[in-house]
């Protein structure tokens, strides 16, 4: 019972500290909060004019080292579509356009990492993947980055196999695409 009277304890500080997490909690209190809850995110399957999949490189100690869709969390007071914005603006630096509701909305659990300090960080998500497209003079802005740094941005013709693994949830969907997208070069 102490270990709950200290939790409680430490819960009225962090309601008394006041902070705006609309903008997202520290990352320490994030990374608590993510191992004790499942966290909602989004993840954007961004598709251009020629109908290629955008992917971003991510290399990361919760979910590896791999091609991967851009998403983000939703932070408190922020709608869905909101934080589809703001996670466009910060992953490929432009806004996109939202092709209807979500797609798919799956359980991503990869909880009990042993290589992780605390193996349950990050280990719950309740992801909701959007159908996007980017305006037709979108152009990637990789700056200095190269094709193996974090944040790397690069068009697909077809899924990569270094695919990070958490995308297993969208397989069918990613499958779909690249079917399509294969129908569709048939008939060019």
């Amino acid at each position: 019972m102490a270990h709950e009277d200290k939790l409680i304890e430490y819960a009225n500080i962090l309601r008394e500290v006041k902070s705006d997490y609309s903008q997202g909690l520290p990352e320490e209190l994030f990374l608590f909060v993510s191992s004790v809850t499942p966290i909602p995110n989004v993840d954007l399957l961004i598709t251009n004019e020629k109908k290629q999949l955008l992917l971003s490189w991510r290399d990361d100690p919760y979910f590896g080292r791999g091609w991967h869709i851009p998403g983000g969390c939703i932070r408190f007071g922020e709608t869905m579509l909101e934080r589809i914005q703001k996670t466009a603006l910060e992953e490929i630096g432009a806004e996109v356009i939202v092709n209807g509701g979500p797609i798919a909305v799956r359980d991503v659990i990869c909880k009990g990492r042993t290589e992780l300090k605390h193996p349950n960080e990050r280990g719950h998500h309740l992801a909701i993947l959007y159908d996007c497209s980017v305006l037709e003079n979108y152009k990637i802005n990789n700056g200095e980055k190269k094709e193996n740094d974090p944040g790397y941005l690069k068009w697909f013709d077809r899924v990569p196999e270094d695919i990070l693994q958490v995308h297993e949830v969208y397989k069918e969907i990613i499958n779909h695409w690249e079917r399509a997208r294969e129908e569709n070069e048939k008939l060019e």
